[in-house]
């Protein structure tokens, strides 16, 4: 696949307009040249790869205009990134997101018993991931630039390594990228991290901060993707806990506790976080579905929301098809309007998270009966 982007990039540079044998023989000693290089590059520590994420989504009860609901097709995501070492000791990555599309507007739970017009961008266009990580010592790194920050775990997971098309609301809350710098270290079963960047004041002086600890219960912790596809024959176990701040907005901290448990056959998430009386949305994902980051910034003030998730394996795929996987869970946003979320998912791998069919519904429970909705959404994850 990368040899043929670069060659139709050798067919661009040296033109079209080619005349005789030997200009074919120039053009394809040049693609050659071209790819040797690229190879080079490679087998130096650097790569180059990039995801499509594609979504059908459908509900009759999310209004986009006046005269019509929810249910066309959106790209989520259509990256390209780098990643590779600078030099001993430092390394870097560079991900930039090209989809987009056009702003969405529909009724949110206001959490206090309402419900308000939200308006959000269809993706997000632009750069992702762009940092440096510096290695400090035997066991910390530096990490300087545009990056998440570490609360919660499932934050950190790629979202093509998500079981559900969106992540929960709580992660999503802390799952945009955001400029800064960070410490992250690790003794044995132990990791740790602390993460300061721009707040809510953009590059005002206030500034988001957050300290993470995980341990690792088993021989090795959960990776960070979602399901129990992949998983080895050992089970895996991580908890961890977090304090954050972000001093833009007054009372605008919390807490928050998460665990995730895998095996070859099932899988089991769970996270719960306390909000403060203030609320910040400064780092909440941009790259999920509408509904998804409306919700995460709005109505979380003084709440203590929860998500409980769980995925079982149905077949592990053979030589001739793939393998599904099938998942269910719960949200219980806390708020005065005591709005809940239920989402049950299959996933189709052809080629594990790289190559995969998506298929959700998602139930939302509200006081407030115009905030209820169903929504049904189709997708494929392809990684190149």
């Amino acid at each position: 696949m990368k040899k043929l982007v670069f060659s139709a990039a050798a067919l661009t540079l040296t033109g079209t307009a080619v005349a005789n044998d030997s200009d074919w023989a120039q053009l394809d000693q040049d693609i050659q040249a071209l790819s040797a290089s690229v190879q080079g590059v490679e087998d130096g520590g650097i790569s180059f790869g990039g995801r499509i994420r594609a979504i059908y989504a459908n509900a009759s009860d999310i209004p986009v205009t006046a005269n019509s609901d929810l249910g066309g097709f959106s790209v989520r995501n259509a990256r390209i990134y780098s990643e590779g070492a600078v030099t001993d000791g430092v390394s870097y990555r560079v991900e930039v997101d090209f989809a987009g599309g056009q702003d969405t507007t529909f009724a949110v739970p206001d959490g206090m018993g309402g419900f308000s017009s939200v308006t959000t961008p269809g993706g997000q266009i632009g750069l992702l991931d762009a940092y440096l990580d510096i290695q400090v010592g035997a066991e910390v790194t530096a990490r300087v630039g545009q990056f998440r920050g570490h609360v919660l775990r499932e934050s950190l997971i790629e979202s093509g390594n998500l079981f559900f098309v969106d992540r929960s609301i709580p992660a999503a809350v802390f799952s945009g990228r955001q400029a800064g710098v960070a410490v992250l270290g690790e003794f044995d079963q132990f990791h740790w991290g602390v993460t300061i960047q721009n707040g809510g004041d953009g590059v005002g002086d206030d500034l988001f901060f957050a300290l993470r600890g995980d341990i690792n219960l088993m021989e090795s912790g959960t990776e960070l993707m979602e399901g129990a596809y992949g998983v080895g024959d050992q089970s895996e176990a991580t908890v961890g806990a977090s304090y954050f701040s972000d001093e833009a907005v007054d009372d605008a901290d919390g807490f928050a506790v998460d665990g995730s448990f895998a095996t070859r056959q099932f899988s089991v998430r769970a996270a719960i976080v306390s909000f403060g009386d203030g609320f910040s949305a400064a780092g909440a994902d941009q790259e999920g579905g509408a509904f998804n980051r409306a919700l995460a910034g709005v109505g979380l003030a003084d709440s203590t929301p929860f998500s409980l998730m769980g995925t079982f394996m149905l077949s592990e795929g053979t030589a001739d098809y793939g393998a599904w996987e099938v998942g269910a869970r719960f949200q219980d946003l806390d708020d005065a309007a005591d709005t809940t979320v239920i989402d049950v998912g299959a996933n189709y791998y052809v080629n594990g998270h790289d190559l995969k069919y998506i298929l959700n519904w998602t139930s939302v429970s509200s006081d407030v009966t115009a905030a209820e909705f169903d929504l049904i959404q189709l997708g494929v994850n392809a990684r190149f």
